[in-house]
């Protein structure tokens, strides 16, 4: 049991903690965990938690606390990626590779062009993803956990990139440079945002409004790639380029 990793959304403060809900029934009715079993868990704050259960309660069990450390096997570089949904199960796949890959904060964008518009349930759905990017955290092996935050307008979205060390915006303008020449421009950066549009890509009022509030546009070549594609492909040059 002890390579298998579980999520508990909060801080302990003793040694011995109940576990319930999916978790546990999961530990209990998936792995078959039995008393004495080592389980390790995670609370997405950057800690980890070695422990064996000590007592099992119908769908929940208690475990004690072994030993407790911070382990941080983040990239060494903040980085948000803003993105208009692509459709269907495209979103999904977007958050898992994303959260394996380190993405610190996931914002979706509602954009001109947006195709899904989910501003009406956006609650439900950042849920759901949040729960994804949970699971992917478990699978491999991070503490914690890819932010995603609420759907937001790409005009409310341009007011904070001043925040940033460095602001992209992915687009196939005439002007735009490659994203290769940028980083050897910006060889020291630590906090990056990048801004990825819908498949019909920015309209030129929305790149406008992002250059002049510090955005750079950028190209990753001459090919149109889908949203999915883009967010995996900048998020590995910009992985490579400043990682530690």
């Amino acid at each position: 049991m002890h390579q298998d990793r579980f999520y508990i959304p909060y801080t302990p403060t003793t040694r011995e903690i109940w576990l319930n809900g999916k978790e546990a029934h999961h530990i209990l009715h998936v792995k078959r965990a039995k008393l004495g079993n080592k389980i390790t868990l995670f609370d997405g704050k950057g800690f980890e938690y070695l422990t064996h259960v000590t007592e099992i309660s119908n769908d929940s069990l208690k475990v004690f606390i072994e030993q407790s450390k911070a382990i941080d096997r983040e990239p060494g570089i903040d980085i948000t990626l803003a993105f208009s949904i692509p459709k269907g199960k495209l979103v999904t796949f977007l958050i898992q590779r994303c959260a394996e890959l380190g993405i610190k904060t996931l914002i979706p964008l509602h954009c001109t062009r947006s195709v899904v518009d989910i501003r009406n349930k956006s609650a439900e759905k950042i849920e759901r993803w949040n729960k994804i990017a949970i699971e992917a955290s478990k699978q491999c092996k991070r503490n914690f956990i890819t932010a995603i935050e609420k759907v937001t307008p790409l005009d409310d979205l341009i007011k904070t990139v001043c925040s940033y060390d460095l602001s992209l915006i992915a687009c196939t303008e005439p002007h735009t440079k490659t994203l290769k020449s940028v980083l050897c421009e910006r060889p020291s950066v630590k906090k990056i945002i990048c801004l990825i549009g819908p498949e019909g890509g920015f309209t030129r009022d929305e790149i406008e409004m992002a250059e002049k509030a510090g955005c750079i546009p950028i190209s990753l070549g001459r090919s149109t790639l889908r949203i999915e594609t883009a967010a995996l492909a900048i998020s590995s040059i910009l992985l490579y380029a400043y990682s530690d």
